[in-house]
């Protein structure tokens, strides 16, 4: 009986003084091997979208125009270069079809046309 126990507390030992080292590693450092690539910064990549709906407002001065879409959501939008000299001709109820990209969180327009 003293065997067992004097065996179970040298085992309890061995696992409370190495487990730590063990824990330190953690999961993800477990079985990868260490890599030494850099990371290059990678660029945006702009997909465009597309958004019809009804035009509720549009600010000439900041270049945007905010549109109610079908199922009920509002979108603003701001115009790019190309865009920004049709905003002069966008009235409250035009039905419009702008087709957009998101560039840092803003929805920039590239093209409207009438829906």
């Amino acid at each position: 009986m003293k065997r067992i126990l004097g065996y179970t507390a040298g085992c309890l030992a061995t696992v409370l003084a190495l487990g730590p080292g063990f824990a330190a590693q953690g999961p993800e450092n477990s079985f990868k091997e260490p890599t030494t690539t850099t990371h290059a910064q990678k660029p945006a990549i702009l997909v465009s979208h597309s958004v019809t709906g009804t035009v509720v407002s549009v600010n000439k001065k900041a270049e945007t125009f905010s549109l109610k879409t079908s199922k009920g959501d509002t979108v603003r939008l701001k115009a790019d270069t190309d865009t920004a000299s049709q905003l002069g001709a966008l009235k409250s109820g035009d039905r419009v079809k702008v087709s957009y990209k998101n560039n840092q969180g803003d929805k920039i327009a590239t093209k409207i046309e009438p829906a």
